[in-house]
């Protein structure tokens, strides 16, 4: 005799939230170290575009604030629990933690990395949130995405160097 799968009160298969709630958790924390970083960045920021970086990063650390929102109660409500401590934070996070002054174009990349990084996450998390059928965090997941890619154009943009500012840096460097 074989008995039915488990599931959660959203009729959500068990096995499947047991695959979930993990990889949220890992993506809670990297929003979390990532949050910090930026705070980081804002405060002993320095350079030529700092005072561009002063308009953008607060939007940044706003996403990634109610990104930690939305994944933490996620996790609940697919009966998990959220890390709670910045050493269970620590431990679960792929990214690491910047210390110190920031030069703008180094902080526009750290943002870049780590938006490339989250944005992999994601993916994986919603493939396995499709599988699952579950709509609801392929649907939390995808509301975080537009943020990024959207972020991420920009920063790429911001990044390219002109062949003026490559001749420029090569000669200061020397």
């Amino acid at each position: 005799m074989t008995s039915a799968p488990s599931t959660l009160s959203s009729h959500l298969d068990k096995t499947w939230a047991d695959q979930l709630v993990p990889m949220l958790n890992v993506l809670l924390s990297d929003f979390e170290v990532f949050r910090f970083n930026l705070r980081g960045a804002l405060w002993n920021g320095w350079g030529e575009q700092y005072i561009l970086l002063r308009d953008i990063l607060p939007s940044h650390i706003e996403h990634a604030q109610s990104a930690v929102d939305v994944l933490g109660r996620r996790v609940r409500c697919l009966e998990g629990l959220p890390p709670t401590s910045i050493e269970a934070v620590l431990e679960l996070s792929n990214l690491g933690a910047h210390e110190g002054a920031f030069h703008d174009r180094a902080c526009m990349r750290m943002v870049r990395e780590s938006f490339s990084h989250l944005l992999k996450l994601e993916r994986e998390l919603l493939t396995t949130a499709q599988h699952a059928g579950d709509e609801v965090t392929a649907g939390c997941i995808t509301g975080l995405m537009q943020f990024q890619e959207e972020a991420l154009w920009h920063l790429r943009s911001s990044l390219r160097r002109s062949a003026f500012e490559t001749e420029y840096l090569r000669k200061e460097q020397a």
